[in-house]
């Protein structure tokens, strides 16, 4: 993958009366980040169960993104200055097309604001991402009922690609039980 250009925030963009800015993650913007982890991963508490809880030390999410080589990537979204969403990605690798994609997980957007464009806004920070750092596709991963992502696809001209996606913990008593 291409070395991390410098990332950039967007220019504000006016939605209604409201100034809606994309930016990338700091250090500074930990904090926030994982509060709205896991307001996100609360909102989904059923369907994270296979994925066991979350760490509770921050070292590895620092590491991924601050340090390199950067392994993820996140933007907020804010409006007026006030934190509405996130959504970050990690870089992978296909074999079969011997080349790196960037892998988007289900953005995230506290419910005022969902249905907005945000989402939108989110993804083609994401996209703009998987260009600079000369990947060959944006891959993005959302559970079959959100409607989020059934009103992307029309936005990034994605393919629909059904799967079933299987998690194995890797936990001791998981794994030999």
């Amino acid at each position: 993958m291409k070395s991390q250009l410098a990332a950039t925030p967007s220019a504000p963009a006016e939605r209604g009366s409201v100034v809606l800015t994309v930016r990338p993650v700091l250090p500074a913007d930990a904090p926030t980040l994982i509060a709205l982890c896991d307001e996100h991963a609360d909102s989904r508490a059923l369907e994270r169960r296979p994925y066991g809880p979350p760490r509770t030390d921050a070292l590895e999410l620092m590491e991924v993104l601050f340090e390199p080589p950067f392994g993820a990537w996140a933007w907020l979204a804010e409006v007026d200055g006030e934190v509405i969403g996130y959504a970050s990605a990690t870089a992978g690798f296909s074999m079969l097309e011997r080349a790196y994609c960037l892998q988007l997980d289900d953005p995230y957007l506290r419910s005022a604001w969902r249905g907005r464009g945000v989402e939108t806004e989110l993804l083609r920070h994401a996209l703009d991402a998987a260009q600079r750092f000369g990947c060959l596709n944006l891959q993005c991963q959302s559970p079959a009922w959100s409607e989020a992502a059934r009103e992307l696809d029309a936005p990034l001209r994605a393919v629909r690609v059904e799967a079933v996606k299987y998690v194995v913990r890797t936990e001791s008593e998981v794994v030999a039980g």
